[in-house]
């Protein structure tokens, strides 16, 4: 995507934002996206699904209608958006949404009309507003350093310790796997579940050691057992690191450095082995 696209943003792990304009013209962007589909495609064997849109999170919001493998262009924004339930727009949480539908507005189409009342909210409100009419004219944003790292997962709800246990290891596997990308030693690592009416736990962990796939599962795992609910739906999954040695100077842990190193030289292998063949080729038996 780099290498196309003169200007690109990591929203997520998974996720990218690329900006066309000055490179593309519109009338070629669904052509142009077309082609870098199916480049990835017949590269990497990756179907990826893409949005396109003068707006970028209208771009964002299209690409759920692109899914599974496919390309999505809005041109009518108002049209595209009038029948689509808010809770689908990307940012608007629980708590956005239950004040959205308190005011009487359940779709993003009915935003339009109501410009006073998210002014009337301030800077979120204004800025939730713009985002849903397409008038926000965010730019893609080259992120110089990152801070941290963080995926999480909504799913329907999980009373199975061992499932909820697998998909939060899975999870921590893609983390890794960026983490070791960017080159970066996280000591900070957070979990948070999210359960069913509302409950929530969360747990931080402060670990001045090298970075490898076997420290951060083993340290995931204990902050797992010390939060799972048993017999309570968990319907939301948090992971992250961060406070990078890179960003913030302070001495690790000589205590576990042999044990550290032979760890990173095993996550490093792992990673250029996944960097060739793929983020699933190698999995841990805790994951199966």
């Amino acid at each position: 995507m780099q290498e196309r696209i003169p200007l690109i943003e990591q929203y997520s792990i998974d996720e990218f934002f690329g900006d066309l304009s000055g490179w593309i013209s519109e009338a070629e962007s669904y052509a142009f996206a077309q082609k870098l589909q199916q480049e990835i495609f017949e590269s990497f064997d990756i179907p990826v699904s893409i949005g396109i849109s003068k707006a970028k999170w209208i771009a964002k919001l299209a690409t759920e209608s692109a899914k599974p493998f496919g390309i999505y262009e809005v041109r009518d924004i108002a049209a595209f958006t009038k029948e689509i339930p808010i809770g689908e727009f990307p940012g608007i949480g629980r708590g956005f949404q239950k004040r959205l539908e308190e005011n009487n507005i359940f779709k993003l189409g009915e935003i339009t009309a109501r410009k006073p009342l998210f002014y009337s909210w301030k800077k979120p409100g204004i800025q939730l507003y713009h985002r849903v009419t397409g008038t926000d004219k965010e730019p893609i944003s080259r992120r110089v350093s990152r801070k941290s790292i963080g995926i999480s997962r909504t799913f329907d709800p999980i009373s199975d310790a061992d499932e909820l246990r697998r998909r939060m290891i899975i999870m921590a596997r893609h983390i890794v796997y960026m983490a070791m990308a960017i080159e970066v030693n996280p000591t900070r690592y957070y979990l948070k579940i999210n359960y069913e009416y509302g409950v929530r736990e969360k747990r931080t962990r402060t670990v001045d050691r090298l970075f490898s796939e076997p420290l951060f599962k083993s340290e995931l795992l204990e902050m797992y057992d010390a939060i799972y609910h048993e017999n309570r739906g968990a319907v939301k999954v948090t992971v992250t690191v961060s406070d990078f040695t890179s960003n913030h100077l302070k001495t690790l842990s000589l205590l576990e450095l042999d044990k550290d190193r032979k760890a990173v030289a095993l996550t490093s292998s792992l990673q250029n082995i996944r960097e060739r063949f793929g983020l699933d080729i190698v999995k841990t038996a805790d994951e199966l």
